[in-house]
């Protein structure tokens, strides 16, 4: 299937939303209209089989009659700037199969690295959040996720996890506080994952890092 995104700017400048609709530029067919009459003269000429009606005003222009468009086409209408737009926006077109992958610069997907970096601590952190804040659905984000950090998203997250659990075991902190400080709220589980990953479990770890620093001061 072949879409295009219709875009309709209010007069008011949204950069946020300008900055998204560029992005959306190396995904897929992006055209501006001004008025209903654009809509009616694109759709008319048959060059796409799914239509995209996008604003970031709360609502289209009260004159629009939609219904007065074809009925053999596929037609999605979105009002309004918000996350669950630009989800939805990204998950339907995943459904399509049309994405081209973002390239390494997109703005959007580092952000997303730097929320999922400063939010390690949360037990709830999912892969759906973190895709949340780069504005695509989590299936999408996957791909990408693997594509650009090397590693999937549930690897990066405990690697991430551990290394700061080590930081704080340096820094004296206990073994409990350091497991619900990272995002886990199981002792077992956490022991179990920093052994895997560092070899020893992190008691072991905050000792042997004090016997040797006690060792370089007498």
């Amino acid at each position: 299937m072949k879409p295009v995104i219709l875009y309709y700017p209010t007069l008011q400048k949204d950069f946020n939303f300008y900055e998204w609709v560029g992005n959306l530029s190396n995904k897929v067919k992006l055209m501006k209209v001004t008025s209903f009459q654009d809509v009616k003269s694109v759709m008319k000429m048959g060059d796409y089989t799914v239509y995209i009606l996008l604003t970031n005003s709360q609502s289209f222009p009260a004159n629009w009659q939609f219904t007065q468009l074809q009925a053999d086409t596929t037609l999605m209408i979105l009002a309004g700037f918000n996350k669950m737009n630009m989800v939805l926006l990204n998950s339907f077109l995943d459904s399509l199969d049309t994405y081209v992958e973002p390239s390494p610069d997109n703005s959007s997907f580092y952000r997303s690295l730097d929320y999922l970096d400063d939010n390690l601590c949360d037990n709830e952190l999912s892969l759906e959040k973190v895709a949340s804040h780069a504005y695509v659905s989590k299936c999408h984000y996957s791909r990408i996720f693997q594509q650009y950090v090397g590693k999937g998203f549930k690897e990066y997250v405990i690697n991430k996890r551990i290394q700061k659990a080590k930081v704080l075991l340096k820094k004296g902190e206990t073994v409990t506080d350091v497991c619900f400080s990272i995002g886990y709220n199981d002792l077992t589980h956490f022991g179990r994952m920093f052994k895997k990953i560092v070899g020893i479990n992190p008691s072991q770890y905050r000792n042997q890092y004090s016997a040797c620093q006690e060792a370089k001061t007498s």
